[in-house]
């Protein structure tokens, strides 16, 4: 089930906003697993709970997304 964006906390709408907030929350999430791919399960979980649906279709589309993202932020 989705909830409104009037319905979450601050922290929430941040990780829903966009590629940014959802690399935010998993590399906050990275520092309690061992792997990168946990850490990556458990943000999934989490934005499918808010969303009703996972954001990314595998952990690759994840992947190549993510250093898409990172290049990008280091020009």
């Amino acid at each position: 089930m989705t909830t409104t964006m009037t319905n979450i906390s601050a922290s929430d709408r941040d990780f829903l906003d966009g590629t940014a907030g959802f690399m935010t929350r998993y590399l906050r999430n990275r520092a309690y697993f061992t792997t990168c791919k946990e850490a990556y399960e458990h943000t999934e979980r989490q934005y499918a709970e808010l969303m009703g649906k996972p954001r990314y279709s595998s952990y690759e589309s994840f992947r190549n997304n993510y250093s898409k993202f990172y290049r990008k932020k280091r020009k």
